[in-house]
């Protein structure tokens, strides 16, 4: 009879035993859930913050293409005379431009679904090339196709997130 006592007794330890090494596991299985949700949330407010960089140079490169389409003539550019405008081979390469209100137009208003970005969308036109085309208007005048490069800049809520975006945007004249 006195060996089973003894078991019963060292088997009653086993329990409590087993219960902390539980608590302990399902303590670190609570950390790792805790500490994925947080990160998780850090990943989509920092893909949040790119969508709207990137939304805000696509409406600026919109904006741009307005500007060349609404054009009635060639010359009514007035490069080198107003802001984010350059005549043919004066823009600098995207990664020399300097986004100000001397070197690119910005859009203003902003638009109400982009209100929280940094800074606001810009961007800039330069003539890139000059094509006759085959196209006669009136009384056989030629007309000649334009080709402009459009380049725009957007940011989001954080200035970290800068998306830049590059357009070729056709426009015939005659």
């Amino acid at each position: 009879m006195r060996r089973r006592a003894l078991w019963s007794r060292n088997e009653e330890g086993m329990v409590l035993v087993l219960c902390l090494i539980t608590l302990v596991l399902l303590t670190l299985i609570g950390i790792s859930a805790t500490t994925t949700s947080q990160l998780e949330a850090e990943i989509s407010g920092n893909d949040k913050t790119y969508k709207e960089a990137f939304y805000a140079a696509e409406i600026s490169l919109a904006v741009g293409e307005t500007v060349v389409n609404r054009l009635p003539s060639r010359v009514d550019l007035e490069e080198g005379t107003e802001p984010g405008r350059y005549v043919k081979g004066t823009q600098p390469a995207w990664d020399q431009l300097v986004w100000d209100n001397a070197h690119s137009a910005v859009v203003a208003p902003v638009p109400s679904g982009l209100s929280q970005v940094s800074d606001p969308p810009r961007y800039t036109i330069e003539e890139r090339d000059r094509r006759p085309d085959s196209l006669t208007t009136g009384i056989g005048v030629p007309t000649v196709t334009y080709l402009f490069t459009l380049k725009s800049q957007g940011t989001g809520t954080s200035k970290a997130a800068r998306v830049l975006l590059e357009s070729i945007y056709a426009k015939r004249y005659n």
